[in-house]
């Protein structure tokens, strides 16, 4: 009965070790690929097909282009604590911290590059993640240079204002029967103050236009973040653009198509509060 007893309590005792032995977890870095989705009212995007009930006076829309860049993706961990995603130094869609998405693929009425990326992807060390957080556009410290030497994925000079204003951070376009002329998005920062030198980038800019998204419940092995076009526009009348100015939301100061477009984007607009960002959500 004694030899009994003490090979029970040895049996426990083995399990128990076995139970704290943490060997089998990840000692290393883990790689991580965030996905994006690109929606129009909920439906996935594709070039070439109508999107019907866009904006106020729910005018059936074609998308001609839907790119974005990101940067500062991180996962965050069960504290809140942001843990920055090494990116994977692809030299084409991911450069330092920067990172291009582009849901276009060049065909219908679409233009920009037959090749696309959906996703963002690099390493972390091993942890418990729950969150996501990412800032929507390019760096201040990438934004002012020259896309025509500049490497990838800044070297598409239609994602590209000038050296002065840098870059737009979000280039989204469509085009309806009931606009002629489009009725396009682009995000990037305005009021950039310039040196007087043009081979030297502006020395700062009054509207940074920088949202930071974050998703305190995301599990990137299986969500997905979704960017719907359809609800960034759900304040706006698309079926007209105001007289005098440039198609749609280009930014700028005192543009009357931007207060709606910029409260969804989650950005203050001319005085105004944001209510909060719609545009991306997690599926």
């Amino acid at each position: 009965m004694k030899l009994g007893r003490i090979s029970a309590v040895a049996v426990a005792a083995v399990a128990a070790l076995a139970a704290c032995d943490d060997s089998t977890a990840p000692e290393g870095p883990i790689d991580v690929t965030v996905d994006f989705a690109a929606l129009v009212n909920g439906t996935p995007l594709a070039c070439g097909q109508d999107y019907p009930n866009v904006g106020t006076a729910n005018t059936t829309i074609s998308m001609e282009d839907f790119r974005f860049y990101v940067h500062g993706v991180s996962l965050l961990d069960g504290d809140g604590n942001a843990e920055p995603l090494e990116l994977e130094q692809d030299g084409l869609w991911q450069n330092e911290d920067l990172a291009l998405l582009d849901f276009e693929d060049d065909s219908g009425d679409c233009a920009g590059t037959s090749a696309t990326n959906t996703s963002v992807r690099g390493t972390v060390p091993a942890g418990n993640y729950v969150g996501l957080r990412f800032t929507l556009g390019v760096p201040e410290s990438m934004n002012h240079q020259d896309a025509a030497t500049a490497d990838a994925p800044q070297d598409l000079t239609n994602l590209w204002w000038n050296w002065n204003g840098g870059y737009k951070f979000v280039r989204l376009d469509h085009a309806s029967s009931a606009a002629s002329g489009g009725w396009n998005v682009h995000l990037g920062s305005t009021g950039c103050t310039p040196t007087g030198d043009p081979t030297v980038p502006a020395t700062s800019c009054t509207n940074q236009h920088r949202p930071t998204i974050t998703f305190d419940v995301f599990d990137w092995e299986t969500n997905v973040v979704a960017a719907d076009y359809g609800v960034l526009l759900e304040d706006s009348d698309v079926s007209v653009n105001t007289p005098s100015t440039a198609s749609g939301c280009m930014s700028f100061p005192g543009d009357a198509d931007c207060p709606e477009v910029m409260n969804n984007f989650g950005l203050d607009y001319e005085g105004s509060a944001t209510a909060g960002q719609t545009f991306f959500s997690v599926r």
